[in-house]
């Protein structure tokens, strides 16, 4: 059973009318079923990396045993759009750089941003931990820096690492995924 099942169903004007013609839907405009202040606060959480081709229902059956709880994953996440947070399989993500930039080798070749790098030592009392940072730049800032000092950010490379950083997800422990389901189905929303 869907997210979507356990909303309440309303009578909805779609076209506008004058009339009142009305149609029935689910209002998708109520608050979350589980509560924000959980998702944010709670330590039951197992982290898991969606793999390529993973699509929401076969998570839900690789972490919970079952597909019916993929609306739990996207709640727990705060993924609104399946189609934009959910990350796309390599062979989707080619598609798209092809649709939006033309080639892959054109997504290459424009650039995003520039970047300096600027690196910091942090001390611990065993060993010293390197930590680099980058800032952005403008172009001839960039075109003045040696080349150790200087980054560039395509297009291709800032959507890749937006889509990887989709991958990462928080899992509720599933011990509480059907206390979930339980208040879901007997939640009074008005």
């Amino acid at each position: 059973m869907s997210y979507f099942s356990y909303l309440p169903k309303i009578q909805y004007n779609i076209k506008g009318s004058k009339y009142g013609e009305t149609v029935t839907a689910r209002d998708i405009f109520i608050r979350n079923l589980i509560k924000q202040n959980v998702i944010e606060n709670a330590i039951n959480f197992e982290t898991h990396t969606i793999g390529d081709a993973e699509r929401p229902d076969t998570t839900s059956y690789l972490v919970y045993g079952d597909v019916k709880y993929d609306w739990i994953i996207f709640l727990t996440n705060k993924m609104m759009n399946p189609y934009f947070d959910w990350p796309l399989s390599s062979q989707d993500f080619t598609k798209m750089i092809r649709g939006k930039y033309g080639s892959v080798e054109r997504a290459k070749k424009q650039i995003y941003e520039y970047r300096q790098i600027l690196q910091e030592a942090d001390y611990t009392p065993d060993r010293q931990i390197k930590v680099l940072m980058e800032v952005i730049i403008d172009k001839d800032a960039y075109n003045a820096l040696p080349s150790g000092e200087k980054k560039r950010i395509t297009k291709y490379d800032i959507e890749f690492i937006r889509n990887e950083a989709n991958r990462q997800i928080k899992i509720i422990d599933p011990q509480y995924v059907e206390d979930i389901l339980k208040e879901a189905q007997t939640k009074r929303y008005r």
